[in-house]
């Protein structure tokens, strides 16, 4: 007698998605075009033909003109050419790092703050902004932040361990308001940047949130892994970070991946028609997992807050518990979340930044840095369903029990 194999509860979307059967299809279906899209003849035209329809099709979604946006290989490499390409590009015209300053928010992911480390050491200077007690960074706090010489200010549009959706409209009519002046001379208005790589169920027409440069990433929104792109405003000036080839206006150089671009943009067309319907139901997921987790974990907190989240993120922190071991346990268990961001799970072991800056600025709590070395993330996507939601809840309790009965 065969036993059947126990279902798993896979709980980490926000790291990676699956592709959707529409998104592999469009994939395979570009497959065959093998060719050099830059190439003249007949095949590289047809697989040309096939990068542009793709690039159309999301710039369409965006409400953006096609020469206002870049493939990459995914949000890292958007990110990087966004921050180190209006860096450089300022340094090409002259500018000195040393003359410059970025504003960006203390609850970003690495793939952003680590792009500042080398100017960072050539004289750029950056002021962090703390968010509040639900994660938001208020646009108040960066006016505050602002200084004369500030030339950029980058702040995700949803956070991706906690799910807080940022105010960036708010934000960008705070930075109209500033006039930068860069060793002398006045310029246009400090850019705004944001990593959209998690806004799958969010707006993400750029000029609604009032951005210059956004980031997005196939593979969080249930196209292939491998793509990814970047919103450039017309108008806005960027040095390429890679060098080599004349492609995508030569910000990013090297032969294009024509069938991710294919998979990416029919992911993006299923995304937008689902974006409401799916919030909608992940966000009655989201908060029936909350309500049974308060009800059945004791001192189990909530990071961040249901009045401005993503729908398909929960964050908690839980009193007297190792976060990778109730991990591990619930891996075991078939239950697959993280303890934070996917990128720093295997190697940062301080805890959260997100959520240590939560808790300093929680004046309600003392004495609650616990709760950044003991958080999980549950992330939804297109297989969840409420009606597991009490199995999940039970295997946590179960896990968490189990820890603090040996610890």
């Amino acid at each position: 007698m065969f036993k059947r194999k126990a279902k798993r509860f896979f709980l980490d979307y926000a790291a990676g998605t699956p592709m959707s059967e529409r998104s592999r299809n469009a994939y395979l279906h570009a497959l065959p075009h093998f060719a050099n899209p830059q190439a003249l003849h007949t095949e590289g035209l047809a697989a040309a033909r096939i990068r542009d329809e793709a690039r159309s099709t999301i710039c369409t979604l965006l409400g953006i003109k096609a020469s206002e946006f870049i493939f990459t290989s995914g949000g890292t490499e958007a990110n990087s050419l966004a921050l180190a390409g209006t860096l450089l590009r300022l340094e090409e015209e002259g500018v000195r790092l040393v003359d410059c300053h970025v504003v960006v928010s203390a609850i970003e992911h690495p793939s952003v703050t680590d792009v500042f480390t080398p100017f960072i050491a050539r004289g750029l200077t950056i002021t962090t902004v703390a968010p509040n007690e639900h994660g938001e960074i208020r646009p108040e706090a960066v006016a505050a932040a602002l200084q004369e010489n500030t030339v950029l200010v980058s702040v995700a549009l949803v956070n991706s361990e906690i799910g807080t959706v940022q105010p960036l409209h708010a934000i960008s009519k705070v930075l109209k308001e500033h006039t930068p002046v860069i060793a002398g001379t006045t310029r246009e208005k400090v850019l705004l940047h944001a990593d959209a790589c998690q806004g799958l169920y969010q707006s993400l027409i750029p000029q609604g949130l009032g951005v210059d440069l956004m980031t997005l990433d196939s593979g969080k929104m249930f196209g292939p892994r491998g793509a990814g792109a970047l919103y450039v405003r017309r108008g806005v000036a960027l040095a390429p970070v890679l060098r080599g080839g004349s492609q995508e206006q030569g910000l990013r150089p090297g032969t294009e991946n024509i069938h991710l671009y294919a998979g990416f943009a029919e992911a993006f067309v299923e995304a937008t028609e689902l974006r409401v319907s799916e919030g909608e139901r992940l966000t009655v997921i989201r908060e029936a997992l909350w309500e049974e987790l308060a009800q059945h974990v004791p001192g189990v907190i909530r990071n961040g807050t249901a009045r401005h989240q993503a729908p398909h993120i929960l964050n908690i922190s839980v009193p007297g518990i190792s976060a990778e071991y109730v991990a591990m346990y619930l891996d075991q268990r078939g239950v697959a979340l993280s303890t934070r961001s996917a990128c720093l799970e295997r190697t940062d072991q301080k805890g959260s930044h997100v959520v240590a800056a939560l808790a300093h600025a929680d004046s309600s709590s003392n004495g609650n840095a616990w709760r950044a070395t003991s958080t999980l993330r549950f992330s939804f996507g297109r297989d969840t369903q409420l009606h597991d939601v009490q199995t999940i809840v039970q295997k946590v309790k179960e896990a968490v029990e189990t820890y603090q009965s040996f610890a």
